[in-house]
């Protein structure tokens, strides 16, 4: 995975310009919109994830319609002023606005004022969910739910204590190595998303987020995952567990996440097992014992299946010191 240079991105990232207000009929043209779209459309300088983009200038150019975003956009401008429509309400930002949008909410630039600059991170679900733990899978609640107001006024010390957290982490994702970039990224992201969230607590009332049936039953699935994946499996002791068919979890788990629920357990037990491959000095033996395998040839093989690699192969790769090698049961 390649990234444009800090140099590069400081020049012709941006995110707003300047363009006349176009008349809410014009919402007729609502269009789904992806973050390639706008790396597309705005002509930017960004060769990192398409499920990811972190902005700090103002572009000359931007869409002339009113999308609907496959993303979350979260961030704030450090100066000037910008007008937004976003699902048929007018905000105007001033630098203690922060402003956030939701995959599906309609968002239109109306005005903004010249030179003004601001700090945005633009993501999608996905980008997170590639991450074991993340805001999805952790908390039911958060202001990325729908129902929460999309610009929200924060006081001074909350609006430095926001900005100071984008700032350095931008100052991060600008000087990172090429080869970890999008894994880091991720991570600084979440870090992101969780301080914001903490912070933004005593602006949200709980009971204007709006959580589905299905987006809780994600939520509950997720967080077993990650207390049972070591001796559980199938889809059908979740479903057991939840209360539901496996036909309804894996409907539900796919809608929302994109993903079947065997891809998502599988995904938690292989980054457990490459952790404990690479990182640890337990024997094939003892590692497949712990993951609940009933013998080393069949971790071995689910190993390879999902990596490419034996675990021998894999642990070789590795540039831990003091591990012992060992032959694959295949």
């Amino acid at each position: 995975m390649h990234r444009a240079s800090p140099s590069a991105m400081e020049g012709k990232m941006s995110i707003f310009a300047i363009e006349p207000a176009i008349n809410t009929t014009m919402q007729s043209q609502i269009i789904d919109y992806t973050i390639r779209d706008i790396i597309h459309y705005r002509q930017l300088s960004w060769s990192g994830s398409e499920e990811f983009l972190f902005l700090t200038k103002i572009p000359e150019k931007f869409e002339p319609f009113f999308v609907s975003p496959t993303y979350y956009c979260v961030g704030m401008i450090t100066y000037g002023s910008l007008e937004i429509e976003i699902s048929n309400r007018s905000y105007d930002l001033s630098t203690r606005s922060l402003m956030v949008y939701r995959p599906g909410e309609v968002f239109k630039v109306r005005q903004i004022g010249e030179g003004t600059r601001g700090v945005f991170v633009l993501f999608t679900k996905k980008f997170l969910d590639k991450l074991n733990e993340n805001i999805f899978s952790v908390k039911t609640r958060s202001f990325l739910n729908q129902g929460i107001q999309s610009v929200i006024e924060l006081s001074d010390h909350d609006k430095e204590k926001i900005l100071s957290t984008f700032q350095g982490i931008f100052t991060l994702l600008n000087h990172l190595s090429n080869s970890n970039w999008e894994l880091i990224a991720r991570n600084l992201t979440s870090a992101l998303i969780y301080e914001t969230d903490d912070i933004l607590t005593a602006y949200i009332d709980p009971a204007q987020v709006i959580i589905n049936k299905e987006e809780e039953l994600y939520y509950h699935f997720n967080n077993m995952v990650m207390h049972h994946f070591q001796t559980n499996r199938t889809l059908s002791f979740y479903a057991s567990k939840l209360c539901v068919t496996p036909d309804y979890l894996y409907a539900a788990v796919k809608k929302i996440s994109g993903s079947s629920p065997t891809i998502l357990i599988n995904t938690r037990v292989i980054s457990e097992a490459k952790y404990l491959v690479n990182y640890s000095v337990l024997s094939f033996t003892e590692i497949a014992d712990r993951m609940n395998f009933c013998d080393p040839y069949t971790f071995s093989k689910y190993f390879k299946k999902h990596t490419g690699y034996s675990p021998s192969q894999y642990r070789k790769m590795s540039v831990v010191p003091d591990t012992p090698q060992e032959v694959d049961m295949e």
